[in-house]
Protein backbone atom coordinates (compact mmCIF):
# COMPACT_ATOMS: atom_id res chain seq x y z
CA UNK A 1 0.00 0.00 0.00
CA UNK A 2 1.69 3.16 -0.60
CA UNK A 3 1.35 6.22 1.94
CA UNK A 4 -1.27 7.99 1.05
CA UNK A 5 -3.49 4.48 0.57
CA UNK A 6 -4.82 5.31 -2.46
CA UNK A 7 -3.80 3.56 -6.03
CA UNK A 8 -0.91 1.35 -4.08
CA UNK A 9 -0.97 -2.44 -4.83
CA UNK A 10 -2.53 -4.34 -2.19
CA UNK A 11 -1.36 -5.08 0.71
CA UNK A 12 1.46 -7.36 0.99
CA UNK A 13 1.08 -11.11 1.86
CA UNK A 14 -2.43 -12.06 0.56
CA UNK A 15 -0.75 -13.31 -2.76
CA UNK A 16 -1.13 -16.92 -2.14
CA UNK A 17 -3.66 -19.00 -1.01
CA UNK A 18 -2.76 -19.47 3.07
CA UNK A 19 -3.89 -22.72 3.49
CA UNK A 20 -1.82 -24.25 0.67
CA UNK A 21 -4.58 -25.06 -1.94
CA UNK A 22 -4.67 -24.30 -5.52
CA UNK A 23 -5.54 -21.01 -6.54
CA UNK A 24 -8.86 -20.95 -8.47
CA UNK A 25 -8.46 -18.12 -11.09
CA UNK A 26 -10.69 -15.50 -11.87
CA UNK A 27 -10.75 -14.99 -7.98
CA UNK A 28 -14.63 -13.12 -8.48
CA UNK A 29 -16.74 -16.37 -8.44
CA UNK A 30 -18.63 -17.11 -5.06
CA UNK A 31 -17.58 -20.78 -5.33
CA UNK A 32 -13.70 -20.05 -4.76
CA UNK A 33 -13.45 -19.48 -1.08
CA UNK A 34 -15.66 -22.22 -0.92
CA UNK A 35 -13.28 -24.79 -2.35
CA UNK A 36 -10.80 -24.29 0.74
CA UNK A 37 -11.85 -26.66 3.68
CA UNK A 38 -10.75 -23.84 6.25
CA UNK A 39 -13.00 -21.37 5.00
CA UNK A 40 -15.77 -24.30 4.03
CA UNK A 41 -15.88 -24.97 7.94
CA UNK A 42 -15.70 -21.34 9.03
CA UNK A 43 -18.50 -20.46 6.55
CA UNK A 44 -20.75 -23.16 8.12
CA UNK A 45 -20.37 -22.61 11.62
CA UNK A 46 -21.05 -18.89 10.95
CA UNK A 47 -24.42 -19.68 9.12
CA UNK A 48 -25.26 -21.80 12.10
CA UNK A 49 -23.85 -19.41 14.65
CA UNK A 50 -26.29 -15.97 12.72
CA UNK A 51 -29.36 -18.02 12.88
CA UNK A 52 -28.76 -19.10 16.27
CA UNK A 53 -28.34 -15.61 16.97
CA UNK A 54 -31.57 -14.17 15.23
CA UNK A 55 -33.52 -17.38 17.15
CA UNK A 56 -31.98 -16.43 20.34
CA UNK A 57 -33.36 -12.45 19.53
CA UNK A 58 -36.40 -13.94 18.54
CA UNK A 59 -36.97 -16.16 21.20
CA UNK A 60 -35.64 -13.20 23.97
CA UNK A 61 -38.32 -10.78 22.80
CA UNK A 62 -41.02 -13.12 22.19
CA UNK A 63 -40.28 -14.11 25.98
CA UNK A 64 -40.81 -10.40 27.17
CA UNK A 65 -43.99 -10.03 25.26
CA UNK A 66 -45.64 -12.83 26.64
CA UNK A 67 -44.54 -12.41 30.38
CA UNK A 68 -44.68 -8.58 30.09
CA UNK A 69 -41.52 -8.65 31.03
CA UNK A 70 -39.75 -5.76 28.88
CA UNK A 71 -37.38 -4.98 31.80
CA UNK A 72 -35.21 -8.48 30.97
CA UNK A 73 -35.29 -7.58 27.43
CA UNK A 74 -33.86 -3.76 28.02
CA UNK A 75 -31.28 -4.94 30.58
CA UNK A 76 -29.90 -8.09 27.93
CA UNK A 77 -29.74 -5.37 25.35
CA UNK A 78 -28.10 -2.79 27.55
CA UNK A 79 -25.61 -5.34 28.58
CA UNK A 80 -24.93 -6.60 25.02
CA UNK A 81 -24.57 -3.04 23.75
CA UNK A 82 -22.13 -2.34 26.32
CA UNK A 83 -19.73 -5.01 26.48
CA UNK A 84 -19.88 -4.92 22.54
CA UNK A 85 -18.50 -0.94 22.39
CA UNK A 86 -16.16 -1.96 25.42
CA UNK A 87 -14.43 -5.00 23.91
CA UNK A 88 -13.66 -3.32 20.48
CA UNK A 89 -11.83 -0.78 21.71
CA UNK A 90 -9.42 -3.86 22.30
CA UNK A 91 -10.97 -6.88 20.52
CA UNK A 92 -9.15 -6.42 17.24
CA UNK A 93 -5.40 -5.74 19.15
CA UNK A 94 -6.37 -9.10 20.68
CA UNK A 95 -7.27 -10.66 16.86
CA UNK A 96 -3.72 -8.72 15.76
CA UNK A 97 -1.88 -9.84 18.69
CA UNK A 98 -3.04 -14.04 19.23
CA UNK A 99 -4.86 -14.07 15.57
CA UNK A 100 -8.11 -14.78 14.41
CA UNK A 101 -8.74 -18.44 15.17
CA UNK A 102 -8.03 -18.20 19.34
CA UNK A 103 -10.13 -15.14 19.61
CA UNK A 104 -12.84 -16.71 17.83
CA UNK A 105 -13.18 -19.71 20.15
CA UNK A 106 -12.58 -17.39 23.04
CA UNK A 107 -15.55 -14.99 22.14
CA UNK A 108 -17.63 -17.78 20.66
CA UNK A 109 -17.13 -19.79 23.77
CA UNK A 110 -18.14 -16.30 25.83
CA UNK A 111 -21.37 -16.65 23.92
CA UNK A 112 -22.24 -19.96 24.47
CA UNK A 113 -22.03 -19.33 28.35
CA UNK A 114 -24.07 -15.98 28.36
CA UNK A 115 -26.95 -17.52 25.91
CA UNK A 116 -26.80 -20.57 27.96
CA UNK A 117 -27.32 -18.49 30.70
CA UNK A 118 -30.11 -16.07 29.98
CA UNK A 119 -31.80 -19.63 28.73
CA UNK A 120 -31.22 -21.07 32.43
CA UNK A 121 -32.66 -17.67 33.56
CA UNK A 122 -35.76 -18.16 31.84
CA UNK A 123 -36.55 -21.71 32.51
CA UNK A 124 -36.02 -20.55 36.37
CA UNK A 125 -38.79 -17.69 35.59
CA UNK A 126 -36.36 -15.02 34.59
CA UNK A 127 -36.64 -12.62 38.12
CA UNK A 128 -32.94 -11.80 38.72
CA UNK A 129 -32.56 -9.08 36.37
CA UNK A 130 -28.81 -8.11 37.57
CA UNK A 131 -27.95 -11.82 36.63
CA UNK A 132 -29.75 -11.39 33.12
CA UNK A 133 -27.38 -8.16 32.63
CA UNK A 134 -24.45 -9.93 33.55
CA UNK A 135 -25.17 -12.37 30.55
CA UNK A 136 -25.93 -9.50 28.48
CA UNK A 137 -22.15 -8.23 28.99
CA UNK A 138 -21.08 -11.06 28.71
CA UNK A 139 -22.70 -11.94 25.34
CA UNK A 140 -21.57 -8.30 24.21
CA UNK A 141 -17.89 -8.71 24.96
CA UNK A 142 -17.75 -12.14 23.21
CA UNK A 143 -19.27 -10.05 19.49
CA UNK A 144 -17.15 -7.34 20.40
CA UNK A 145 -13.88 -9.78 20.36
CA UNK A 146 -15.29 -12.36 17.47
CA UNK A 147 -16.50 -9.23 14.67
CA UNK A 148 -12.45 -7.78 14.01
CA UNK A 149 -10.94 -11.35 14.49
CA UNK A 150 -13.91 -12.74 11.86
CA UNK A 151 -12.72 -9.92 9.13
CA UNK A 152 -8.90 -10.70 10.10
CA UNK A 153 -10.02 -14.71 9.43
CA UNK A 154 -10.74 -13.83 6.09
CA UNK A 155 -7.49 -12.48 5.61
CA UNK A 156 -5.69 -15.29 6.84
CA UNK A 157 -7.53 -18.17 4.95
CA UNK A 158 -7.99 -16.68 1.81
CA UNK A 159 -5.82 -14.78 -1.50
CA UNK A 160 -6.68 -11.35 -1.80
CA UNK A 161 -8.26 -12.06 -5.41
CA UNK A 162 -11.43 -14.20 -3.16
CA UNK A 163 -12.12 -11.52 -0.55
CA UNK A 164 -15.13 -9.81 -2.07
CA UNK A 165 -16.93 -13.02 -2.93
CA UNK A 166 -15.98 -14.64 0.37
CA UNK A 167 -17.82 -11.33 1.84
CA UNK A 168 -20.85 -11.96 -0.19
CA UNK A 169 -20.81 -15.54 0.63
CA UNK A 170 -21.13 -13.98 4.43
CA UNK A 171 -23.81 -11.52 3.51
CA UNK A 172 -25.85 -14.18 1.83
CA UNK A 173 -25.54 -16.20 4.95
CA UNK A 174 -26.66 -13.30 7.25
CA UNK A 175 -30.05 -12.64 5.60
CA UNK A 176 -30.98 -15.94 4.75
CA UNK A 177 -30.14 -16.08 8.88
CA UNK A 178 -32.25 -13.93 9.46
CA UNK A 179 -35.32 -15.03 7.36
CA UNK A 180 -34.59 -18.83 8.86
CA UNK A 181 -33.43 -17.88 12.22
CA UNK A 182 -36.37 -15.15 12.87
CA UNK A 183 -39.47 -17.94 11.34
CA UNK A 184 -37.88 -20.53 13.32
CA UNK A 185 -37.51 -18.67 16.42
CA UNK A 186 -41.25 -17.57 16.30
CA UNK A 187 -42.29 -20.77 15.56
CA UNK A 188 -40.04 -22.79 18.74
CA UNK A 189 -41.85 -19.80 21.08
CA UNK A 190 -44.70 -20.58 19.88
CA UNK A 191 -44.80 -24.31 20.38
CA UNK A 192 -41.99 -25.02 23.04
CA UNK A 193 -41.72 -22.04 24.98
CA UNK A 194 -39.16 -19.39 25.45
CA UNK A 195 -36.55 -22.06 27.21
CA UNK A 196 -35.72 -24.31 24.87
CA UNK A 197 -35.71 -21.71 21.97
CA UNK A 198 -33.25 -20.01 23.60
CA UNK A 199 -31.23 -23.17 24.17
CA UNK A 200 -31.64 -23.82 20.35
CA UNK A 201 -29.72 -20.32 20.29
CA UNK A 202 -27.09 -21.03 22.18
CA UNK A 203 -26.78 -24.45 20.96
CA UNK A 204 -25.74 -22.38 17.27
CA UNK A 205 -22.67 -20.78 19.02
CA UNK A 206 -21.33 -24.00 20.65
CA UNK A 207 -21.76 -25.72 16.73
CA UNK A 208 -20.01 -22.94 15.10
CA UNK A 209 -17.26 -22.90 17.88
CA UNK A 210 -16.93 -26.76 17.31
CA UNK A 211 -16.45 -26.54 13.85
CA UNK A 212 -13.35 -23.64 14.49
CA UNK A 213 -11.53 -26.64 16.47
CA UNK A 214 -12.61 -29.05 13.79
CA UNK A 215 -10.27 -26.38 11.23
CA UNK A 216 -8.02 -27.22 12.86
CA UNK A 217 -4.47 -24.28 13.29
CA UNK A 218 -4.09 -22.56 10.04
CA UNK A 219 -0.87 -20.85 8.96
CA UNK A 220 -0.59 -17.47 10.51
CA UNK A 221 1.86 -14.79 9.11
CA UNK A 222 4.99 -14.15 11.39
CA UNK A 223 4.08 -10.87 13.28
CA UNK A 224 6.80 -8.86 15.46
CA UNK A 225 5.60 -8.16 18.81
CA UNK A 226 5.55 -4.20 19.42
CA UNK A 227 6.75 -4.38 23.09
CA UNK A 228 3.89 -2.13 23.77
CA UNK A 229 1.25 -2.84 26.15
CA UNK A 230 -2.57 -3.95 24.70
CA UNK A 231 -4.14 -0.27 24.91
CA UNK A 232 -1.10 0.89 22.99
CA UNK A 233 -1.28 -1.46 20.75
CA UNK A 234 -5.28 -1.00 20.13
CA UNK A 235 -4.48 2.66 19.54
CA UNK A 236 -2.72 1.58 16.52
CA UNK A 237 -5.36 0.86 14.37
CA UNK A 238 -6.81 4.81 15.28
CA UNK A 239 -3.23 5.79 14.28
CA UNK A 240 -3.44 3.96 10.90
CA UNK A 241 -7.07 4.93 10.14
CA UNK A 242 -5.61 8.69 10.66
CA UNK A 243 -2.94 8.71 9.07
CA UNK A 244 -4.22 7.43 5.50
CA UNK A 245 -6.83 9.95 3.92
CA UNK A 246 -8.95 7.13 1.92
CA UNK A 247 -9.36 5.55 5.12
CA UNK A 248 -10.75 8.59 7.32
CA UNK A 249 -12.69 9.71 5.10
CA UNK A 250 -14.47 6.70 3.76
CA UNK A 251 -14.94 5.35 7.32
CA UNK A 252 -15.79 8.82 7.83
CA UNK A 253 -18.79 8.98 4.98
CA UNK A 254 -19.66 5.49 6.30
CA UNK A 255 -20.71 7.34 9.65
CA UNK A 256 -22.60 9.88 8.28
CA UNK A 257 -24.70 7.46 6.57
CA UNK A 258 -25.25 5.67 9.20
CA UNK A 259 -25.90 8.29 12.01
CA UNK A 260 -28.17 10.20 9.08
CA UNK A 261 -29.70 7.31 7.34
CA UNK A 262 -29.22 3.86 8.11
CA UNK A 263 -30.10 3.49 11.93
CA UNK A 264 -32.66 6.69 12.21
CA UNK A 265 -34.95 5.04 9.34
CA UNK A 266 -35.86 2.07 11.74
CA UNK A 267 -37.49 4.28 13.78
CA UNK A 268 -38.68 7.10 11.18
CA UNK A 269 -39.50 5.11 7.81
CA UNK A 270 -42.64 3.41 9.78
CA UNK A 271 -43.90 6.81 10.48
CA UNK A 272 -42.88 8.19 7.61
CA UNK A 273 -44.40 5.23 5.44
CA UNK A 274 -47.81 5.94 7.75
CA UNK A 275 -48.07 9.52 6.44
CA UNK A 276 -47.42 8.89 3.17
CA UNK A 277 -48.87 5.76 2.08
CA UNK A 278 -51.48 5.23 4.64
CA UNK A 279 -50.44 1.82 5.93
CA UNK A 280 -49.79 0.55 9.05
CA UNK A 281 -47.41 -1.86 10.36
CA UNK A 282 -48.31 -4.82 7.24
CA UNK A 283 -47.28 -1.68 5.05
CA UNK A 284 -44.12 -1.27 6.97
CA UNK A 285 -43.41 -5.11 6.99
CA UNK A 286 -43.65 -5.29 3.38
CA UNK A 287 -41.09 -2.61 3.17
CA UNK A 288 -39.01 -4.19 5.17
CA UNK A 289 -39.19 -8.01 3.72
CA UNK A 290 -38.40 -5.76 0.09
CA UNK A 291 -35.56 -4.45 1.17
CA UNK A 292 -34.39 -7.98 3.02
CA UNK A 293 -34.76 -9.79 -0.47
CA UNK A 294 -32.89 -6.99 -2.31
CA UNK A 295 -29.80 -7.06 0.33
CA UNK A 296 -29.97 -11.28 -0.43
CA UNK A 297 -29.96 -10.30 -4.26
CA UNK A 298 -27.21 -7.95 -3.13
CA UNK A 299 -25.26 -10.32 -2.05
CA UNK A 300 -25.22 -12.68 -5.12
CA UNK A 301 -24.50 -10.64 -7.51
CA UNK A 302 -21.50 -8.36 -6.05
CA UNK A 303 -18.92 -10.78 -6.65
CA UNK A 304 -20.30 -9.93 -10.44
CA UNK A 305 -18.82 -6.49 -10.09
CA UNK A 306 -15.39 -6.55 -9.81
CA UNK A 307 -14.92 -4.54 -12.93
CA UNK A 308 -16.02 -1.06 -10.94
CA UNK A 309 -13.39 0.40 -9.06
CA UNK A 310 -13.96 -0.12 -4.96
CA UNK A 311 -14.48 3.52 -4.34
CA UNK A 312 -16.94 3.85 -6.99
CA UNK A 313 -19.34 1.13 -5.89
CA UNK A 314 -18.97 1.39 -2.20
CA UNK A 315 -19.63 5.11 -2.05
CA UNK A 316 -21.67 5.12 -5.43
CA UNK A 317 -23.84 2.90 -4.36
CA UNK A 318 -24.01 4.29 -0.46
CA UNK A 319 -25.13 7.74 -2.81
CA UNK A 320 -27.76 5.92 -4.29
CA UNK A 321 -28.83 4.13 -0.90
CA UNK A 322 -29.16 7.26 0.39
CA UNK A 323 -31.70 8.17 -2.61
CA UNK A 324 -33.87 5.69 -1.76
CA UNK A 325 -34.47 6.07 1.62
CA UNK A 326 -35.20 10.17 0.83
CA UNK A 327 -37.60 8.61 -1.91
CA UNK A 328 -39.36 5.75 0.27
CA UNK A 329 -39.91 8.97 2.54
CA UNK A 330 -42.05 11.06 -0.36
CA UNK A 331 -43.26 8.13 -2.12
CA UNK A 332 -47.12 7.90 -2.10
CA UNK A 333 -47.45 4.47 -4.03
CA UNK A 334 -46.92 1.27 -2.57
CA UNK A 335 -45.68 -0.11 -5.59
CA UNK A 336 -42.83 1.82 -6.48
CA UNK A 337 -41.96 1.81 -2.67
CA UNK A 338 -41.46 -1.77 -2.53
CA UNK A 339 -39.12 -1.64 -5.55
CA UNK A 340 -36.75 1.38 -4.20
CA UNK A 341 -36.63 -0.84 -0.85
CA UNK A 342 -35.71 -3.83 -3.01
CA UNK A 343 -33.33 -1.57 -4.59
CA UNK A 344 -32.35 0.28 -1.43
CA UNK A 345 -31.36 -3.74 -0.16
CA UNK A 346 -29.78 -4.68 -2.88
CA UNK A 347 -26.83 -1.84 -3.59
CA UNK A 348 -26.66 -1.34 0.44
CA UNK A 349 -25.65 -4.65 1.00
CA UNK A 350 -23.42 -4.71 -2.49
CA UNK A 351 -22.02 -1.78 -1.13
CA UNK A 352 -21.24 -2.93 2.53
CA UNK A 353 -19.59 -6.41 0.85
CA UNK A 354 -17.25 -4.49 -1.74
CA UNK A 355 -16.16 -2.14 1.70
CA UNK A 356 -15.34 -5.42 3.71
CA UNK A 357 -13.63 -6.98 0.70
CA UNK A 358 -11.62 -3.39 0.17
CA UNK A 359 -10.58 -2.77 3.82
CA UNK A 360 -9.75 -6.50 4.29
CA UNK A 361 -7.36 -6.35 0.52
CA UNK A 362 -5.68 -3.28 1.48
CA UNK A 363 -5.09 -2.98 5.64
CA UNK A 364 -1.72 -4.83 6.44
CA UNK A 365 -2.36 -8.02 7.97
CA UNK A 366 -0.78 -7.16 11.30
CA UNK A 367 -3.28 -4.05 11.21
CA UNK A 368 -6.27 -5.99 10.53
CA UNK A 369 -7.95 -6.45 13.61
CA UNK A 370 -7.41 -2.82 15.08
CA UNK A 371 -8.54 -0.91 11.96
CA UNK A 372 -11.75 -3.00 11.85
CA UNK A 373 -12.20 -2.55 15.13
CA UNK A 374 -12.57 1.47 14.31
CA UNK A 375 -14.56 0.69 11.17
CA UNK A 376 -16.96 -0.97 13.70
CA UNK A 377 -16.91 1.56 16.90
CA UNK A 378 -17.49 4.52 14.38
CA UNK A 379 -20.63 2.63 12.72
CA UNK A 380 -21.95 0.85 16.41
CA UNK A 381 -21.06 4.20 18.07
CA UNK A 382 -23.10 6.81 16.14
CA UNK A 383 -26.33 3.95 15.96
CA UNK A 384 -27.56 4.81 19.19
CA UNK A 385 -26.83 8.61 19.94
CA UNK A 386 -29.14 8.98 16.43
CA UNK A 387 -31.68 7.35 17.98
CA UNK A 388 -31.55 9.45 20.90
CA UNK A 389 -32.38 12.22 18.85
CA UNK A 390 -35.30 11.09 16.42
CA UNK A 391 -37.21 11.86 19.36
CA UNK A 392 -35.96 15.09 19.75
CA UNK A 393 -36.52 16.03 15.84
CA UNK A 394 -40.21 15.06 15.76
CA UNK A 395 -41.18 17.52 18.09
CA UNK A 396 -40.21 20.25 15.45
CA UNK A 397 -41.22 18.49 12.77
CA UNK A 398 -42.82 15.51 10.96
CA UNK A 399 -40.88 11.30 10.48
CA UNK A 400 -41.33 12.13 6.30
CA UNK A 401 -39.60 15.74 7.11
CA UNK A 402 -36.80 14.71 9.27
CA UNK A 403 -36.09 11.30 7.24
CA UNK A 404 -35.82 13.49 3.60
CA UNK A 405 -33.49 16.05 5.37
CA UNK A 406 -31.35 13.18 6.38
CA UNK A 407 -31.36 11.07 3.51
CA UNK A 408 -30.43 14.05 1.04
CA UNK A 409 -27.99 15.40 3.39
CA UNK A 410 -26.01 11.95 4.08
CA UNK A 411 -26.07 11.82 0.24
CA UNK A 412 -24.27 15.07 -0.85
CA UNK A 413 -21.59 13.49 2.09
CA UNK A 414 -21.71 10.16 -0.30
CA UNK A 415 -21.54 11.80 -3.54
CA UNK A 416 -18.46 13.73 -2.19
CA UNK A 417 -16.42 11.08 -0.78
CA UNK A 418 -16.44 9.47 -4.52
CA UNK A 419 -14.27 12.60 -5.40
CA UNK A 420 -11.89 12.46 -3.20
CA UNK A 421 -9.25 11.35 -5.05
CA UNK A 422 -8.00 8.63 -3.01
CA UNK A 423 -11.06 7.23 -2.41
CA UNK A 424 -11.82 7.43 -6.38
CA UNK A 425 -8.22 5.76 -7.66
CA UNK A 426 -8.96 3.02 -5.48
CA UNK A 427 -8.45 -0.33 -7.35
CA UNK A 428 -9.49 -3.81 -6.72
CA UNK A 429 -6.18 -6.49 -6.20
CA UNK A 430 -5.19 -7.86 -10.23
CA UNK A 431 -6.71 -11.44 -10.67
CA UNK A 432 -4.48 -14.43 -11.41
CA UNK A 433 -5.11 -14.54 -14.45
CA UNK A 434 -4.52 -11.02 -15.34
Amino acid sequence: MTASGSAGPAAPGRSAPPDGSAASGGGGGLRAPLRRRRFRLLYAGQCLSRTGDFVFQVSLAGYAITTGSPALLAYTLFGQATGTVLMLLVGGALADRFGARRVMLAADLARVVATAGVAAQVAAGGQDIWAIAACGLLLGLGDGAFEPAFTLAFTELLPATELLAANALQAIALRTAGIVGAALGGALVAAAGAGPSLGLGAAGFALALALVLVAGRWPVPGRTASGDGLLREATGGIRYVCAHRWLWVSIGSFGVSVALVVAPAKALLPMASADVLGGGAGTYSLLVGSQAAGALLGGLLVARLRRIPPGLLVFGGMTAVCGGFAALAVSSVLAASVAVAVLVGAVLSAATVAWAATLQSRVPGELMGRVSSVDWLVSLGVSPLALVVVPQLLAYATATTVLLTAAVTALLVSAATVLVPDVRRLAWPPDASD
